[in-house]
């Protein structure tokens, strides 16, 4: 065994890894009163009781994240890319970032999931909320294969269980199975082509395998994968794995009868946390150490990656938004858009995959990318807490019995007004700005790739025109149409606190970085400059009990 196996702990790493160890020890708490203090009680004093106590669970993590900047400058910005655990997890600003914003997002689905009740196994559901929570920030901060791995897994199984908690209801078994069903067979895909990238490398470190690929490229930067099958094997095993998390076609069938039969806070936690922290992964792995597999998106150059994702960001974001269309059912409506979103954030993906091969324009690119999936999350969050509504005032989701909404409750009206119109990327609202900053990265691309990605930018435009006319039924349920005698409906009582703050939230953040966005795409561009920062640790200077390095240089290849 080498010696650095035996060198203990950092305790500063467990500090790195607060927010993860606060959440996975607060699902325990949840579980532990449920099982004791609240046995016997009425099903709402245990959802009122359990989610107020998960929901001290996301505020700790912010108040871990902000405690900082209250404690002085300290050492920030001494290390710009620190790593924990010999390399293995990252503790820059992008991890701190997003692990803030998923703890916003989770308290966003807590409040939600209090409104109304949907299931009797309230301690079960808030721990696996938690726990969920959990592997999205691990997966942002993994800097090896394996530990993104199974931090894959722990959140995709933790979505799975949730998925189906609605027993009531048929269809919430049904999108638990199907949801579970197609991910087994990408995880199973994804391990087989991680397996590839090991044996041709020699490591599963991200860094590890750049450089391993630039070693064998010879110094040329994008040698792509022409006549590399084993290469071009694992790179389209593992797009199969992280196709399945961003719903991208042909990797979407799960998609929108998980999103319609899951409770919609569950629906909502999987397509804005779920999404964000997969796509942060993909990056990752996609550019920076597939980086040298990138290969020409136009000209003349050898195929790779980019290629293919090309193809796919084509195809998803046009049949997302074609067959939003034809639905009429709120939360389905919502999963085809969140198909048509993947869309675009591929898009952003090659620009960002070719401005990072040319140096200096790649943090700003990267960063217009992740502003994108921060502007996407909330808004995706409001709306789903649209459908919560509807779900607990109901006990449906479908787009009629928005009908009169407006006229009822004019100032949640409103704000899901702004929602819709963000997702549309209508000016000047931050998803307008979102798109801009993202498709605007496409024209700093080198020359030979710049005709082929404007193409690209086209085909998103036009999808973005489609997408106003069944975002535009939403409105006009609202504001044009009468409901139907009968029954009980939405807004005739005030909506609860839980379902009303998150829409809120979400319409502010929609307007707040619509009117001034620069402080957020600067500290985006900040994180992403961070994000492609990360190297390997310095081996340590041998002394009288002389260490190994903190983790082996990959073999030579054959």
């Amino acid at each position: 065994m080498p010696p650095s196996a035996a060198r203990p702990i950092d305790p500063e790493y467990l500090w790195s890894l607060a927010p993860e160890i606060l959440l996975t020890l607060w699902g325990l708490v949840v579980l532990l009163v449920d099982v004791g203090l609240m046995r016997g009680r009425s099903g709402e004093a245990r959802r009122t009781a359990l989610g107020g106590l998960a929901l001290l669970g996301p505020l700790g993590v912010l108040a871990l994240l902000l405690a900082p900047a209250f404690a002085g400058p300290g050492d920030v910005g001494a290390d710009p890319d620190p790593t924990i655990f010999y390399g293995t997890l990252a503790s820059d600003l992008l991890t701190l970032s997003f692990n803030g914003l998923i703890a916003v997002l989770l308290a966003m689905v807590v409040g939600m999931s209090m409104a109304w009740e949907f299931t009797e196994h309230w301690g079960a559901y808030f721990a696996l909320l938690l726990w969920s929570a959990v592997g999205m920030m691990l997966l942002v901060a993994a800097e090896e294969l394996l530990i993104l791995f199974l931090s894959l897994e722990l959140m995709t199984i933790c979505l799975y269980l949730l998925a189906a908690f609605e027993k009531s209801q048929r269809r919430s078994a049904e999108a638990g199975m199907k949801y579970f069903v197609y991910g087994s067979v990408a995880s199973a895909l994804f391990l087989f082509g991680l397996s590839l990238v090991y044996g041709l490398t020699g490591t599963t470190y991200l860094d590890g395998v750049r450089k391993v690929l630039l070693d064998r490229a010879g110094g040329s930067g994008a040698p792509g994968l022409a006549g590399d099958v084993i290469g071009a094997t694992a790179v389209l095993l593992m797009l199969v794995g992280f196709g399945f998390k961003l719903a991208a076609v042909p990797f979407h069938q799960w998609a929108p009868d998980t999103y319609e039969g899951a409770p919609a806070p569950v629906s909502a936690f999987i397509a804005s946390g779920s999404k964000i922290a997969g796509v942060i992964a993909l990056m990752k792995v996609f550019l920076h150490a597939f980086g040298p597999w990138a290969g020409a998106v136009g000209g003349v150059g050898d195929g790779g990656w980019v290629l293919i994702v090309g193809a796919i960001a084509a195809v998803t974001m046009t049949y997302g938004n074609l067959a939003a269309m034809a639905q009429r059912n709120l939360k389905r409506l919502l999963a085809y858009s969140s198909i048509a979103h993947a869309g675009y954030i591929l898009v952003g993906l090659l620009a960002a995959a070719v401005t990072t091969r040319t140096g200096p324009s790649a943090p700003e690119t990267a960063g217009s990318v992740l502003f994108y999936l921060v502007i996407y999350g909330l808004t995706t969050v409001g709306a789903f807490a649209a459908a919560a509504w509807l779900a607990r005032d109901r006990g449906r989701d479908d787009l009629d019995d928005l009908d009169g909404l407006g006229y009822r409750s004019p100032g949640l009206a409103a704000c899901i007004v702004v929602l819709m119109l963000s997702l549309i990327g209508v000016p000047p609202l931050a998803g307008f700005f979102a798109k801009l900053y993202m498709f605007m990265e496409v024209l700093n691309a080198d020359s030979d790739a710049r005709t082929t990605l404007l193409v690209l930018v086209v085909v998103a435009l036009v999808n973005s025109v489609i997408s106003a006319f069944y975002y535009a039924r939403v409105l006009r349920a609202m504001f044009l149409r009468r409901p139907e005698p009968g029954g009980p409906a939405v807004g005739t009582a005030p909506a609860p606190r839980g379902i009303a703050w998150p829409i809120a939230l979400a319409s502010l953040v929609a307007v707040g970085f619509g009117l001034y966005p620069a402080p957020l795409v600067e500290s985006m561009r900040a994180a992403a400059g961070a994000m492609l920062a990360i190297t390997l640790p310095p081996p340590e200077v041998p002394g009288p009990a002389s260490a190994a390095p903190s983790r082996p240089e990959a073999p030579p290849l054959p």
